[in-house]
């Protein structure tokens, strides 16, 4: 099948790898406004099957152009762009599957359209949400009621250079830490005070406890509906280390989270836009940083009667990550989940059409794929 990638940064940069390397890929398009950017990583690929071509993600007409004749899109830039490529990617009669939603309801409106044209649309399909989502269904999966789950996104990286960094979209990052995060509770969907429910988790694989607190994530969105068995509860909590929170807090209360534009020198400038201008992009950082990444889920709940807990997590190193594929831990994370999920697609004639979360791929089948490209779940699980 011919594919697309929109997008060729440190995550564009671990799924083009993947891809290129799988005979269910055809051909392989790397799509990015940056065309010397898509050049570099169509070339580390060495296959001929890998072109590179500029486009500009928002240019709908562009995007259409790009589109015909291929089986499946991935975009792996913005989310805010994910709507224009969605809708191209239904009339093209194309696969869709995005990394991070802007909205983490609105795309499910289109459904209906891509269920009567015949077509599959993943959304929200990296490290988390993504391999998150799958991971809780697993677990789920194994269960006859399920009580809670919990998402813990972990990170210890450490950068020698700068003071503030931004492992996956910069911009992403900052928007969903600004946002009111919700929860699932008490079988209601319930918004929280930003950062106002610190916790210390004890994470494994010796990265230890981190603070951790909730945030604005898709998951929280889907899960409860997707799982159902009477759950009770949902949560996604993000390590934030006290000076991440310190900048946070400090961009702002000082404006520059801001898409509000002002005026300076006579030009209109969104603070944000600038913000993220001055932040390191990740496909930057990956010699600079050191540390580990991990994606860990918990889900409790009951089998015959019996209090069951399952753990399950997958950790990398950042300096083994950029040793063996030139990236960090989060970009090798989040691309192999989005690569894994776009291969399960090319290779099952069986999933339904419409638009989906990712916790509606075959977990077990996705996760042998995981294992096959370098990301292995460890699996606990505790009886009492």
């Amino acid at each position: 099948m011919e594919v697309l990638l929109i997008g060729t940064g440190g995550v564009g940069t671990v799924i083009a790898r993947h891809l290129a390397s799988s005979d269910r890929v055809d051909s392989l398009q790397l799509a990015d406004i940056d065309f010397e950017q898509a050049e570099r990583v169509a070339k580390r690929t060495g296959k001929k099957k890998v072109e590179p071509v500029r486009l500009d993600a928002g240019n709908r007409e562009d995007v259409a152009k790009a589109l015909k004749g291929k089986g499946l899109v991935i975009n792996s830039s913005l989310p805010r762009f994910n709507t224009g490529i969605m809708e191209a990617a239904l009339e093209a009669g194309s696969m869709y599957i995005d990394l991070a939603l802007d909205d983490p309801e609105a795309q499910y409106k289109f459904h209906e359209a891509w269920r009567k044209r015949g077509n599959t649309a993943i959304l929200g399909l990296g490290e988390d949400p993504g391999i998150s989502n799958i991971t809780a269904m697993y677990a789920a999966n194994r269960l006859d009621r399920v009580d809670s789950v919990k998402i813990r996104d972990g990170e210890t990286a450490v950068s020698k250079t700068y003071p503030f960094v931004c492992l996956f979209s910069p911009g992403t990052f900052i928007m969903e830490t600004m946002e009111q995060p919700a929860i699932f509770r008490n079988g209601k969907l319930q918004r929280i005070e930003r950062f106002s429910d610190k916790e210390m988790y004890n994470f494994p694989s010796g990265i230890g406890r981190l603070p951790v607190y909730s945030v604005n994530h898709e998951e929280v969105y889907s899960l409860y509906k997707s799982i159902g068995k009477g759950i009770r509860y949902v949560d996604f909590k993000l390590a934030l280390t006290d000076d991440t929170m310190k900048y946070l807090e400090v961009l702002n209360s000082l404006g520059f989270t801001s898409e509000k534009k002002v005026s300076v020198g006579g030009c209109e400038v969104r603070p944000l836009d600038l913000t993220l201008k001055l932040i390191p992009q990740p496909a930057q950082l990956g010699s600079d940083i050191t540390g580990k990444a991990i994606i860990l889920v918990e889900v409790v709940g009951r089998v015959k009667g019996k209090r069951v807990k399952h753990v399950l997590y997958a950790a990398k190193d950042h300096r083994e990550c950029y040793r063996k594929y030139g990236v960090t831990a989060t970009s090798y994370l989040t691309g192999t989940g989005a690569a894994a999920g776009a291969l399960q697609l090319l290779g099952d004639e069986n999933i339904p059409a419409g638009v989906y979360p990712p916790e509606s791929l075959n977990p077990d089948e996705y996760f042998s794929i995981l294992r096959e490209l370098d990301v292995k779940m460890v699996h606990r699980k505790e009886e009492n």
